[in-house]
């Protein structure tokens, strides 16, 4: 639906191990952290596990694993999440081909007996530094 502004352009940034970027809900209304159902990032072609992988809501910050039961918190259309992934040995100074796939579950839609999960893919080149972060 809003697939090309899942990635925020402009909040790219890199330190030693780490790269950290912005990205927005893909959808028109507010919903729990519980319905993020995952999300992978590719850095360059290259895969990030999800172990690797972080997500920051405001001040607090969550391992994927930790989303589930998050039914009271909510991720508000107004708000960017703030991705974190690490890399043995850093990713270098880019510009960074970033690829996002992010699995949102919309809870009041129900297809074929089950909630509808929907799965947005956004691919951008960054250059670390150029945002106002």
């Amino acid at each position: 639906m809003l697939t090309d502004r899942v990635i925020e352009e402009g909040t790219l940034l890199v330190d030693e191990d780490s790269l950290s970027f912005d990205i927005r809900i893909p959808w028109y209304r507010s919903l729990p952290l519980s319905c993020v159902e995952g999300i992978e990032v590719r850095v360059d072609s290259t895969s990030v596990p999800a172990a690797d992988t972080w997500i920051a809501f405001g001040d607090t910050t969550y391992g994927l694993d930790d989303l589930a039961p998050l039914y009271d918190d909510w991720w508000t259309v107004t708000d960017p999440a703030r991705v974190r992934v690490q890399a043995p040995g850093g990713f270098g100074s880019g510009p960074f081909e970033i690829d996002v796939t992010l699995s949102i579950r919309i809870p009041y839609i129900v297809e074929r007996d089950r909630r509808l999960v929907m799965r947005e893919r956004c691919v951008k080149t960054l250059t670390p530094g150029s945002g106002s972060r």
